[in-house]
């Protein structure tokens, strides 16, 4: 018997901790705010408890830091939590627009207010999201880290425990030079998951089609097409943080531009062999879009996804690249080789075509450039001036 009434207080103790945890974590319904935010086309509806809320600390260093945090334990933060994670998910968005939504998300309900509080805010929605995160501070600015496997450019990075974390708090230029941080010595979640930044597929996010005109020179003959772009999918790109060239080039073509631009060219190739398909495609690339370096047109190195050339005025030869690269893998699906000299990108195409070519891994590849000559069409020619140039392998399409 006594057995029995122990196990019924254990049982009841249990019941009551559990009850007191959700409490905790999920508030009182009665005092839900909800409202719906604007995340790029889409609106996206959310509900917290505004008593989830912290007030900014007045000084930064690990007591005080510690402290806001230790506030945040006990708050009702879990049912927002709740709804960015089911945004993420409805919405398939990747873990850098999901922490770009919790960002816009989080300063709204803080009014714009108390930026450290927002940013000790978001780690722990960060941690409570199955990430390893780390915070770093100085002066009057804390800033949010991430552990991520992917190769990142023009971002702060710091080693902690052996691992890389990417201060994703200086995304927008706020943190220009190097400087000294101070890492917050508390680390909730060391063996968190990894913090994922390449675009596999499109978000599922409201669509802004827009429509441009192009036309390009097919041995010598006019060509004239009018296409219809994503627009939401150039917007996302604007501050996206530098990844590695090559995951530009997996980027796939939006629904919109695909259903638009495809079409229209396996139209043009009906009835040509693949040599005569290769031309018409880097006749495309080389002569529908203005060429301009990024630091001419935009001050800074952008690398672009395929969709981007839509939607800017010049592109360069690592954005050519990359529509090129989308092309042939969506209408022909050869093997591509992705090659990069000192200052230009390029592609190679498997296959027995004439011209200039190179063996890699046991398949042959014929160069395909699609930057340039311009109002060429010919395929197989090394780039010109790149002929005594070496180049390196970065990627392959198999």
């Amino acid at each position: 018997m006594k057995i029995v009434v122990a196990r019924l207080v254990a049982l009841v103790l249990c019941v009551l901790a559990f009850a007191n945890t959700n409490l905790t974590n999920l508030g009182n319904p009665a005092s839900y705010q909800r409202f719906s935010i604007p995340f790029y086309a889409q609106p996206v509806s959310v509900t917290y408890d505004p008593n989830m809320l912290i007030a900014e600390p007045t000084v930064l260093n690990n007591q005080a830091i510690r402290s806001a945090y230790n506030q945040l334990q006990r708050r009702p933060t879990q049912v927002l939590l709740n709804h960015l994670l089911d945004a993420k998910g409805r919405f398939g968005l990747n873990d850098f627009l999901f922490f770009k939504l919790a960002r816009n998300t989080v300063n709204t309900i803080y009014r714009g207010t108390s930026p450290s509080a927002q940013t000790i805010t978001l780690y722990k929605l960060l941690i409570d999201s199955g990430f390893d995160a780390r915070l770093t501070f100085r002066g009057d600015q804390v800033y949010l880290n991430v552990y991520t496997k992917e190769e990142l450019f023009e971002v702060p990075i710091i080693e902690s425990d052996g691992r890389p974390y990417a201060n994703i708090s200086c995304l927008d230029g706020e943190c220009e030079g190097r400087q000294r941080l101070y890492i917050f010595n508390d680390h909730p979640n060391p063996r968190g998951k990894s913090f994922g930044f390449q675009l596999n597929s499109w978000p599922k996010l409201a669509e802004q089609p827009t429509a441009k005109d192009l036309t390009f020179n097919f041995h010598g003959v006019p060509q004239a097409m009018s296409v219809t772009f994503d627009k939401t999918m150039v917007d996302i790109m604007t501050d996206y943080p530098f990844i590695h060239e090559y995951c530009y080039l997996e980027t796939p073509l939006s629904p919109t531009l695909t259903k638009s631009l495809l079409p229209q060219l396996r139209q043009l190739m009906r009835g040509m062999d693949v040599q005569q398909q290769l031309e018409l495609l880097t006749s495309f690339t080389r002569s529908a879009f203005a060429y301009k370096e990024d630091n001419e047109y935009f001050g800074r190195s952008k690398p672009m996804v395929p969709e981007e050339l839509f939607g800017y005025s010049y592109s360069d030869c690592e954005d050519r690249s990359a529509l090129f690269f989308a092309l042939v893998r969506d209408l022909l699906d050869l093997p591509m080789a992705v090659i990069a000299y000192d200052d230009h990108l390029t592609v190679a195409v498997g296959g027995d075509m004439p011209g200039d070519s190179f063996n890699y891994r046991g398949q042959r590849y014929v160069f395909c450039d699609p930057t340039g000559p311009r109002n060429s069409s010919r395929i197989g020619q090394v780039p010109p001036g790149y002929e005594d140039k070496n180049f390196t392998v970065i990627g392959t399409y198999n």
